[in-house]
Order: C-alpha cells, then structure tokens, then sequence
C-alpha cells in the first residue's frame, strides 16, 4: 500500500516544485470567528477531519481525544480521551459521534456528551469516516471490506467484500447513504450501490479499468467519497475517470479522463476537482463539459473543495486557505492558518468554514463578499 505525502501522492507532483502563489486584487474577505486546539494529527498519512451536525463540530486528535464544539462561539462542550490511534475522519449519525482507528475499530460516543456507546472490531484499519442512519452504521476498512452495524450496540449486521488489489494508494473511499442505498468505491477501480439493510448489491459500476505494464501503472483506485446530488453520483479515480452515474440504477451518464484521489464538490451547475497534480477543473454537472480551470495551485498538495457561500474553497500544504469564483476559477480571496498543513477538505454551511491543520488548530470562519 502506497502512501500519500501530504494531500498530494504519487502524481507529477512529487517531481516538481509548488506553484507560487500570486498576488491578485480580492474580491472576498475572510474573517475568523474562533480557533480551538483539538490535538495533532499524528501521522501525517491520517486521514482526520471534523464532522459539523447540528450546532455542533466533533474532531478527534490521532490519539483518540475527540472534542465536541458549539459550532458558532468555539466553546467546548466535552471531551473524552480514548487513547486508540485515530486514523480516518470524523462520522456522525443516529445520535452518535463515530470515528474508526488504525487497529480496526470502531468506537460510537453519545453526541451529546461523548459516553462509550460501543465499540467493535472489524477486519482492518479505518480511513474514511463511519456514516450512520436508519440504525445502521456503515464501515469501509482498507482492505475491501464494508461493513453494516446496528447503532444500537454495534454488532454486525452484514458485511461485503471486495478484493483489493496487490497494490494500492492508502485510503479508501468513504460511504456516502441515499434512499436506502449504501454507495461506495474500491481500490481495484469500481463502485457499487449496496442495500442498507442487507448489504445486498443493487448495481456494480466501473469508474477505471487498470491499464499498463508495472502496478503502479495499474492503480485506478476510487478514494474519494461519492457524492451524490439528487438521481446524479459522482466519483473519480486515480489514474482513470471522473464519471456521473445514474443513482437508481448504476448507469454511466458521462465520463471523462481525469486523476484523483479526493472528493469532488457539486453545486446546482457543476463539479469541481481537485486533480492529483492540485489543478481545481469545473465541469458541467449535466455533461461533463468544461467550464474552466486553475492551475494556480499546482503541485501545492491541495485539500478537496467545498462549497462555501458560492464559493469554492480549499486548503493546502502550508497551511493556506484559498477562496476561488466558482464561475471562473479566479482566486477571490486567501487567507493562512499557520505553517502547519491543512489535511482535510474544509467543512461548510452557508457563509461558514470549519478548517482543521496537521498541528491540531480547529478554525472557524465566514467568507464573503466585499
């Protein structure tokens, strides 16, 4: 299993050097509204990132401090220390702060004040964020395995399997839940819809096919979350396609060339990748078409994006927050945490940005227009 450096990987931008950044008149302005310290991420392939539901923002160090915040003042609400080694993103469902660790586990707190529910092994380590609804949590380890466990004491109630690749990135894709549908991507290039309360599979979905003479050749890993926006699910892989398929039946609806590793972000229009040598590309969300792109963060190991107020926005490896017009791809506005990488993609309601960095710093922002 490969690992990635910093947000970036095993792309061309390991062999060149980060794009400057240059000056531009803004057109937006940042404003912080509070920080917290939430604990250090630990290694820097961990996968951590907080998790906004409700008024409240939950983040987990890697060491297994998981911390609780009143998403508009910053104030703690608690804090438990677990002391496992925490290595994916934060997952919140049924009433329950969910996180999973390097050795296997998953652990369910109460959301409103982080008591042990349960905790559960399963088959390997834990990437992505755990998501959970309707009484089912649903699991994605490295190794291929999804799992669906009852919220209520985390027993398993079915799992699915599918083979992983002798080589591979590190990571997976994460879970993402629709009308009873669990959707999720593989590290051998494909993607399947499953049903939530039996596991079984309801459409099985090609987004790469491996090519090529060695295996690092071969890698199509799918290690971004799909998203889905209403009968339409996006996701890329690495080395393969960015493709939009139909969520009721698994139909492919476009595809283009493309190489990622992160989520995509979609609004009413488009799409919006962050590729795996850090160009940000916005697409039509109906056909695929181009609209622009940016190449101003080049080789800069960019976070994926997210939507914020209009705006897209992303962070990258020396802890700097970029805004850009999400009709041109244009810089609008930038902003630094500190020198410390920001190592997951922002999270974001309305005019709000929740940032997390490598050092542990949880900061909240507004962006808006001058």
């Amino acid at each position: 299993m490969l690992g990635l450096t910093g947000c970036g990987g095993l792309g061309k931008s390991n062999l060149e050097p980060p794009t400057p950044l240059k000056d531009f008149k803004a057109s937006a302005k940042i404003q912080r509204l509070w920080s917290a310290d939430v604990g250090d991420a630990g290694d820097q392939y961990n996968r951590l990132a907080p998790r906004l539901a409700g008024d409240t923002v939950y983040a987990a160090s890697g060491k297994g401090e998981v911390t609780a915040l009143n998403a508009d003042t910053g104030k703690t609400l608690w804090r438990q220390e677990l002391a496992v080694p925490v290595s994916g993103a934060m997952g919140y469902g049924n009433n329950l702060a969910l996180l999973g660790t390097r050795e296997g586990e998953v652990l369910a707190l109460q959301s409103d004040n982080g008591k042990l529910v349960w905790r559960t092994r399963v088959s390997s380590e834990v990437l992505a964020p755990p998501v959970a609804t309707s009484g089912v949590v649903v699991v994605q380890t490295i190794d291929g395995f999804v799992y669906g466990l009852s919220a209520q004491d985390g027993n398993r109630i079915w799992q699915f399997q599918r083979t992983v690749p002798a080589l591979s990135l590190r990571g997976t894709s994460g879970p993402s839940i629709q009308s009873g549908m669990v959707v999720t991507g593989f590290a051998d290039g494909t993607i399947v819809g499953l049903d939530l309360n039996s596991g079984k599979v309801r459409w099985d979905a090609a987004v790469a096919r491996p090519s090529g003479r060695t295996e690092l050749e071969r890698l199509v890993d799918v290690d971004g979350t799909p998203v889905i926006a209403g009968f339409r699910m996006f996701a890329a892989s690495y080395q393969g396609r960015l493709i939009a398929l139909d969520l009721r039946n698994g139909r492919l609806l476009w595809g283009r060339k493309a190489s990622a590793y992160v989520p995509v972000a979609v609004d009413r229009r488009n799409v919006y990748l962050v590729d795996a040598d850090g160009i940000v590309v916005a697409l039509d969300q109906a056909t695929g078409a181009e609209r622009w792109r940016q190449n101003g963060l080049r080789a800069r190991f960019v976070t994926a994006p997210a939507i914020v107020n209009g705006y897209l926005a992303a962070g990258d490896y020396n802890g700097v927050l970029h805004i850009l017009s999400s009709d041109s791809g244009e810089f609008v506005a930038r902003t630094s945490i500190d020198s410390s990488a920001i190592i997951s993609r922002p999270v974001s309601r309305g005019n709000r940005l929740y940032v997390s960095n490598q050092s542990g710093q949880l900061v909240a922002m507004q962006v808006q227009p001058n």
